[in-house]
């Protein structure tokens, strides 16, 4: 990444104003929101404000600035209303007078009939009540001048905790009631002004959180940098063989627009790589900014999110205490909280703002950071994210693949699609690239397409089916990978062949017509593909056995290490059978060599979420970078349970 690029992507306002208005295609629905309100309000009585929340790199900036352009572009608006846009690094602004004179010096910069405002202002520098006269002065010229301002102010939570309580009051009471003034401001966390009753800002913005983007939203953003950079072509490849390469990082990232930025030159220039790979490259890039983040901060603070960063979930002070084995440097929990406060302030650590009761819980706020320090300063808690790097992995490509594939199955059963259209959903399946569903799963496809059409006595699917298969043997009959199959090593199954075997199992079992008389027939059809234990451990758990899997289960746990894969099928199934404490056991016993909390940490947190009346903090130890997938895990449990009970 050039050094100019790099530079946009921390300070936007350097950016050509025709460049971010090209690339602001995210975000654009709460922008023509804000905007919308703007142009229609023409502020003869005091207007709505707003505050913009989100972490570092979420698009604030941009946003703001996108509405200050949108403003200066209009015909209508830009004769009355001026932007003003205060940078997120606002360092000579300590009380209430100097917003309003750095107010002053903006104006002064653009608009020649505000060139001596400044100077009246400060002929009261001295004054007791200088804050009152400055804006008094303010208004005064606005009023002659004919106009009004619109504030956009980046880091609002920072500066209000300057003035501090008095200052913000009165603050308040100028928004409130004055029809000059409209303030847009962004915080990068959720303000205790504005969600405590106490505070004077309570209740009183128009609170619009900037969430992570969507996978839609992010490959938009990729097709109009591609586009802006000459690389639409490269990217196209891209889009069409490594999508779940972006997937993946999206996720690990938080949806971080910045991050993303950064990610989209790491795909271009290395079109062939894996998602740890991605990671990796990334991570390197971000490293200056990073370690100067740590090399700031004091010596007792940079312990402190040493701790942090090495729990990775959120913790509680005595956790931090227990972590950075405080005791030996004399640094007592009452000492920790301090720094924490510090630490919160300066936007380096975040408080979960749901936790219940007086214990809070922290986690470092940028959740790329922390995966960057695990990666950099932490062997053993690197491993966190390798397994996490791999359970997105496993998640992202393939299960959308057969989420598309359980959904014909469903449709072929149901007969509500045609015969022509069965040979070419068939078809499109067979012919996915093997990184997807490799000739071995496909065989099961077929299988299975074999069941229904037999069920459904339909000759000349049967037929169809056939010869596709001699098509498929003839593949595995000339591969040498074939000899190490799955077929051959049932523990290191694809996660494909797992998920399509307990889809078979569901979908066997919810027709009990087919259960009675087909039973043993088709759980025969099914063995020579995958270990019969396996099979059983789901069967009798879709059999509502449940003791008798979770024997299996801890048998086959203790001869050998069960795949990721199959223990993702098997705990959300285990989950739609509402066996939450079983399920919490297995977390909580599990040996270091099994490890399942930390290898399949996103279901371990769903679990946490159904017994949350019994751990109420637990779940909420999860980071951003969790819950998108965690959503996901929900509605496959509830799509387990709508057809197992």
């Amino acid at each position: 990444m050039s050094d100019r690029k790099h530079t946009y992507l921390f300070n936007p306002p350097q950016k050509d104003p025709k460049i971010l208005k090209a690339e602001f295609v995210v975000r654009t629905a709460i922008f023509e929101q804000i905007f919308a309100d703007i142009q229609s309000d023409t502020m003869q009585k005091p207007p709505q404000h707003y505050m913009l929340l989100g972490q570092r790199g979420m698009g604030k900036t941009t946003m703001l600035l996108r509405l200050k352009y949108a403003i200066e572009d209009d015909a209508t608006l830009n004769t009355w209303l001026l932007p003003i846009v205060f940078n997120e690094e606002q360092y000579s602004m300590p009380d209430l007078a100097s917003f309003f004179e750095h107010i002053a010096k903006l104006l002064a910069e653009d608009h020649p009939q505000y060139e001596k405002l400044l100077d009246t202002m400060r002929v009261h520098e001295y004054e007791e009540d200088y804050e009152q006269k400055a804006y008094e002065i303010l208004v005064a010229c606005l009023k002659e001048n004919q106009q009004k301002i619109i504030v956009f102010h980046d880091n609002f939570g920072q500066f209000l905790e300057k003035i501090g309580k008095i200052s913000t009051h009165r603050l308040r009471n100028i928004l409130m009631n004055s029809s000059e003034i409209r303030l847009v401001g962004a915080s990068a966390t959720l303000l205790e002004h504005t969600s405590n009753y106490n505070k004077p800002f309570y209740d009183f913005f128009y609170q619009i959180r900037l969430k992570g983007m969507n996978v839609d939203e992010t490959i938009l953003l990729f097709e109009r940098l591609a586009e802006n950079e000459g690389k639409t072509a490269i990217f196209a490849e891209i889009l069409k063989t490594e999508r779940a390469r972006i997937d993946v990082m999206r996720k690990l990232s938080g949806g971080v627009i910045r991050t993303m930025v950064m990610l989209f030159d790491v795909f271009i220039d290395n079109e062939k790589q894996d998602s740890f790979k991605d990671l990796e490259a990334i991570l390197d890039r971000v490293t200056p900014l990073y370690k100067h983040r740590m090399d700031d901060l004091k010596p007792q603070q940079q312990l402190i999110v040493d701790a942090v960063a090495k729990a990775w979930d959120a913790v509680t002070v005595s956790e931090i205490a227990e972590i950075a084995r405080a005791d030996r440097q004399g640094l007592k929990t009452n000492q920790i909280s301090a720094q924490l406060k510090q630490l919160v302030d300066n936007q380096i650590i975040e408080i979960e703002p749901r936790t219940k009761g007086r214990i809070n819980l922290y986690r470092l706020q940028e959740r790329f950071f922390n995966i960057w320090y695990l990666m950099r300063f932490a062997r053993k808690q690197k491993n966190r994210i390798v397994w996490f790097v791999k359970f997105l992995e496993d998640s992202c490509g393939k299960e959308r693949i057969l989420t598309i594939l359980g959904s014909f199955f469903e449709k072929f059963r149901n007969g509500t699609i045609s015969d022509n259209s069965a040979y070419d959903w068939f078809n499109s399946f067979l012919m996915l690239k093997d990184e997807f569903l490799s000739t071995d799963d496909k065989l099961l496809v077929l299988g299975f397409g074999y069941m229904i059409a037999d069920e459904k006595q339909n000759e000349e699917i049967k037929t169809f089916l056939k010869s596709k298969e001699k098509e498929l043997t003839s593949q595995i009959d000339k591969s040498e990978e074939s000899k190490t199959s799955i077929f051959l090593e049932p523990v290191n199954k694809s996660v494909a062949t797992i998920i399509i075997i307990g889809l078979i199992l569901i979908w066997l079992y919810s027709n009990n017509k087919i259960l009675n008389q087909n039973k043993q027939e088709y759980k025969k059809l099914f063995e020579k593909y995958a270990d019969e234990d396996l099979i059983n451990i789901l069967m009798y758990l879709v059999e509502n056995k449940i003791d008798e899997s979770l024997k299996l289960f801890n048998k086959k746990n203790i001869e050998n290490n069960l795949s990721d894969e199959f223990l993702q099928e098997f705990f959300l199934i285990l989950l739609s059978k509402k066996q939450y404490h079983s399920a919490y056991q297995f977390f909580s016993e599990s040996s270091r060599e099994a490890n399942f909390k930390d290898r399949l940490k996103p279901i371990y947190f769903l679990t946490m979420e159904y017994l949350k009346d019994e751990y109420p903090n637990e779940y909420l130890k999860a980071g951003e970078e969790y819950r998108e997938t965690i959503e996901e895990l929900k509605t496959r449990v509830k799509w387990f349970e709508g057809h197992l009970n």
